[in-house]
């Protein structure tokens, strides 16, 4: 069910009702799929039995509708995919956070200076002190580390020594790494919270389409960090294989925190606001 509370413009939302207050914004009927949300929406107090949205609603329902700059994060984990982000619009920044398991998301207003901040919350960024390992760079191919994903999920064991053990060998079977990075790498995996993709979207000031910036980061724990350099975000559909290139680089948090910043544009790349 959706909620909202008035005191911290904050507001629970799924993808249903996100269809209905897109439908009410364009003026258009809501369609069949959507008649649940829409009650849902009215029973909570967020829209009225005119389907009128509740004032406090407004600001996200017009950055949602137009935006100026959309901000995507896939989270992966062990309890599967989430979804956050940042949606810009004219007078509202917002940025909204999943729940494994949950259909609605958190969307919460907040100001430009912090969005940063905010991101990096959403991705869990914090100092863990990581010291950098023997190796820096990790170079193999996608394949590779899918093997090692195989091997781990067929590890049946408590036993961490042993688990180790099978997943080097699978990764050594593949072929292509040596010490130290063949020891770094089985770590890596062993260690492995998650990853993130980050991309952030918006319409180019040429008006020539849209612009788009990612990156993939993985969190290993007391590893540190490592950004995917390669293959390079944003990935499109079927230029991932197996033989891709892979390539992970240690880096520090200031550094991760300079990387979501160079991920959001800068005003002039921005289309020019439009007079009123």
């Amino acid at each position: 069910m959706p909620s909202f509370d008035s005191a911290r413009e904050r507001f629970r939302l799924g993808a249903a009702h996100l269809g209905v207050l897109g439908c009410l914004y364009e003026g258009r009927p809501v369609t069949a799929d959507l008649i649940t949300a829409r009650y849902e929406l009215r029973a909570v107090g967020l829209i009225n039995d005119d389907d009128a949205v509740v004032p406090e609603l407004a600001g996200l329902t017009h950055a949602l509708a137009e935006p100026i700059v959309l901000v995507h994060i896939e989270s992966t984990g062990g309890q599967g995919t989430t979804n956050h982000g940042a949606v810009i619009g004219d007078d509202a920044c917002y940025v909204y956070e999943g729940w494994p398991g949950e259909l609605e998301s958190e969307y919460v207003r907040t100001d430009l200076s912090t969005l940063v901040w905010s991101l990096a919350r959403a991705v869990g960024l914090r100092d863990r002190d990581a010291k950098p390992p023997a190796a820096t760079t990790i170079t193999t191919t996608v394949g590779v580390m899918d093997a090692g994903f195989v091997a781990l999920a067929a590890a049946n064991t408590d036993d961490v020594e042993e688990t180790a053990e099978r997943l080097r060998a699978a990764l050594a079977a593949k072929g292509g790494l040596a010490d130290p990075e063949l020891t770094v790498f089985t770590h890596l995996l062993l260690q492995l919270n998650g990853n993130w993709r980050m991309t952030a979207a918006w319409n180019n000031r040429e008006g020539r389409g849209t612009d788009i910036r990612g990156m993939t980061v993985l969190d290993c724990g007391p590893l540190g960090y490592w950004l995917r350099e390669h293959p390079p975000e944003p990935i499109l559909s079927g230029r991932m294989t197996p033989d891709s290139e892979l390539r992970l680089v240690f880096t520090d948090v200031p550094r991760v925190w300079e990387l979501i910043t160079e991920l959001l544009p800068s005003i002039d790349q921005l289309p020019a606001p439009a007079e009123r």
